[in-house]
């Protein structure tokens, strides 16, 4: 398997600018509508572009698209293409990722909570 960045460097968004305070280096690297999404399903092991899609059926193949560059950018998921036995491409939660995992549990959590308390 073979590891490499999605795309073409030149056609990523030039990262935020850099900041040294905390919430907002969280908030640029998963505060993104469907980061925390993707990585949630990731958590749960490698996937294809179309499985994430068909597990996230609202978002768009060009926001799919950039969330995952963005997490990649941020050194939060790896592309990997798989050769054997027929050439396709993962994505997977890096170790730097899998740090997120209790922010996501957390936020899960109280997602329930608020769903349960109503408008």
């Amino acid at each position: 398997m073979e590891t490499r960045p999605l795309g073409n460097k030149a056609q990523l968004e030039q990262p935020a600018a850099p900041t040294r305070c905390p919430l907002t280096a969280a908030l640029n690297a998963v505060g993104g509508k469907w980061s925390m999404v993707c990585l949630y399903w990731l958590n749960l092991g490698p996937r294809r572009f179309n499985e994430l899609q068909r597990l996230m059926p609202e978002i768009s193949h060009k926001v799919l698209t950039e969330t995952l560059r963005n997490l990649e950018q941020e050194s939060l998921i790896t592309r990997v293409d798989c050769m054997a036995p027929l050439p396709h491409t993962q994505y997977r939660v890096s170790p730097h990722g899998e740090s997120v995992a209790p922010l996501i549990e957390a936020v899960r959590q109280w997602g329930h909570q608020h769903l349960a308390h109503g408008p």
